[in-house]
């Protein structure tokens, strides 16, 4: 199935201490419309997930770091699907979103989004080669959200966290500093694929990933939170 992405140009900064105006808004829109669905936002690291209960709209997610508005799994059935769509485009320009991702949509649904600005994206190919560590690199993205990249193009996004033990590796001064700094627990990073990743990522490319980056992740960390203290 593709995936289309319609491109935004905010003219504010992501919003997000405004994360609950989603589901505030969302739950006045479908009330309105007489869905009988009362979103809630499902917190998680770096992204944050609006389920809109039982009325089989949609759900949505909220990519903090990539500044980006995933919908999932809506079927453009008849006009409450439709202003639905509307509605959530506008308002993730005014919660200064970059852009709007639409997965699973159908065949027959690509020109709605297109008069909405929709481009068809290509679909994630497997990547055939073994992870190179020459090729993989990190990025910062917004406030602490890390990027992991393979050949220039982005692959992971990692949130830093606090664990219950060390990740297997090496433990650099970088990290050892921030967790004395932080009260001395162990640091990490929960990690997702990034929604611009061209490829399909195995379990064994993600863990050589993860291992890669992990020293200059500690790194760059480092270096954001230093800037972010003075």
């Amino acid at each position: 199935m593709p995936w289309i992405e319609i491109a935004l140009s905010p003219h504010s900064e992501w919003n997000e201490d405004g994360l609950e105006d989603w589901a505030l808004a969302l739950g006045a829109f479908l009330t309105e419309k007489g869905t009988g669905s009362n979103p809630q936002i499902q917190m998680l690291p770096g992204y944050n997930v609006v389920q809109l209960g039982e009325a089989g709209i949609g759900d949505l997610t909220l990519s903090s770091a990539e500044r980006l508005v995933i919908i999932d799994g809506l079927s453009l059935k008849g006009n409450v699907e439709c202003d639905f769509a509307r509605f959530v485009v506008r308002f993730a320009l005014q919660m200064g979103a970059l852009g709007v991702c639409i997965s699973n949509a159908s065949s027959s649904e690509k020109s709605f989004w297109r008069k909405l600005g929709g481009v068809i994206q290509p679909d994630p190919v497997p990547l055939e080669e073994p992870i190179c560590r020459e090729k993989v690199g990190v990025r910062q993205l917004a406030r602490f959200s890390l990027q992991v990249t393979y050949d220039s193009e982005p692959v992971l996004c990692l949130e830093p966290i606090s664990c219950n033990a060390h990740a297997p590796g090496l433990i650099s001064l970088a990290q050892r500093r921030l967790e004395k700094m932080y009260g001395g627990s162990p640091l990490g990073f929960a990690s997702r694929v990034a929604v611009h990743c061209p490829w399909n990522i195995s379990r064994d490319q993600w863990t050589d990933l993860l291992s890669f980056s992990r020293l200059e992740a500690f790194d760059l960390l480092e270096e954001i939170v230093k800037k972010a203290q003075k």
